[in-house]
């Protein structure tokens, strides 16, 4: 079975990731992938996927005919049993050509919670209901908050499928520098992008500083606001204790340093890194949003807080920094919720979708 994968410009984020470590299970079902690209860029991710021998195409997106026109052209010429959309934008656009392309099985997972009101509101009421009802596209959603989200915003019926992670890769017992916590170690992994909202934990790390609390920030990740975060930090007299490290393949190795992974975003699907965070035994402290407060379960495996106070954040840094009990219990309980709920077995579930008649 061939199956084409579109997405935007290929990066470090959920959904190429989750491809990747999927690629054992693909291989197993005898699926034969391409991933076609159509950011701007072809995306520093493409070399991952080419390393497992899979095809990388790569069709810029461009709001006119012309984009639509290739993409016709390569659909119509190619012999793929099933094509998974994974881009919201110009989904409809995309399923519309794609159905006249050819006989293909269209696949739509739906990554966010988008919380979109007014005319955008109704405009993808209006795109998912031609889509399902006169495309057949599938939509799938990767998590229970998203599929509550398309079902009462959007009128749109999706098939759950929980985002997984390599649990095994990035899973390991929380060593006794972690439990007994000396000097606070916060991460984060995300793009630099405004709903990240990483500014939120620069300052909790100014509120720290300014207690005489040394600290240290690793912030994984690029993006449109990461000069600008760069400049907070220096303005702001806290450029030693954060350390920007961009693209990286050692997001394990740097959470098992950490003792503290904080996701600050003011929406996610599910964030995948506070999955991995959480398999790897890295306390976590998420922002009450959409996509996040359903992931966590609150003083059971991470804490659900608001971000816009750093000063009890702080505060709660500093108090689990105190009781190893409660670090060590919650972190254990994390890890056996992603093993149980996020593991590489839903793979199966989509793989299952794509073969469905």
């Amino acid at each position: 079975m061939k199956v084409l994968h579109i997405l935007g410009e290929l990066q470090f984020s959920g959904a190429e990731l989750m491809l990747y470590t999927a690629a054992g299970k693909f291989r197993e079902e005898n699926l034969e992938i391409t991933i076609l690209s159509t950011g701007e860029n072809e995306g520093i991710y493409a070399r991952h996927f080419r390393n497992l021998g899979w095809s990388v195409l790569h069709i810029p997106f461009r709001r006119n005919f012309n984009f639509f026109r290739k993409l016709f052209a390569f659909l119509r010429n190619s012999s793929f049993d099933v094509v998974h959309i994974h881009m919201e934008r110009a989904f409809l656009y995309t399923a519309l050509v794609t159905y006249f392309s050819g006989k293909f099985k269209i696949i739509r997972t739906v990554h966010n919670n988008f919380l979109f009101s007014g005319y955008l509101k109704r405009r993808r009421q209006v795109h998912h209901f031609i889509a399902s009802r006169m495309l057949h596209v599938t939509f799938t959603s990767i998590s229970s908050s998203v599929m509550e989200t398309e079902k009462t915003r959007y009128f749109t019926k999706t098939t759950l499928i929980h985002n997984w992670i390599d649990v095994d890769n990035f899973k390991s017992m929380p060593d006794s520098d972690r439990i007994t916590i000396i000097q606070p170690k916060i991460i984060t992994v995300g793009k630099c992008l405004p709903e990240k909202n990483h500014i939120a934990v620069l300052k909790i790390v100014k509120e720290l500083n300014e207690r005489n609390i040394h600290c240290h920030y690793t912030h994984i990740g690029c993006g449109e606001l990461e000069e600008a975060e760069k400049n907070w930090a220096s303005q702001n007299g806290i450029s030693a204790q954060v350390q920007f490290i961009g693209h990286t393949d050692r997001v394990k190795d740097f959470l098992n340093e950490a003792n503290f992974y904080l996701m600050p975003s003011l929406f996610e699907g599910v964030g995948n890194a506070c999955l991995e965070a959480m398999a790897a035994g890295t306390f976590c402290i998420v922002n009450n949003a959409p996509g996040l407060n359903t992931l966590i379960q609150d003083g059971f495996t991470g804490l659900i807080v608001d971000f816009s106070d750093p000063k009890k954040i702080a505060d709660l840094i500093l108090s689990v920094s105190l009781d190893s009990k409660t670090y060590s219990e919650i972190t254990r309980n994390a890890q056996l919720f992603v093993t149980e709920k996020h593991s590489l077995s839903n793979v199966s579930s989509l793989i299952k979708i794509y073969k469905a008649a």
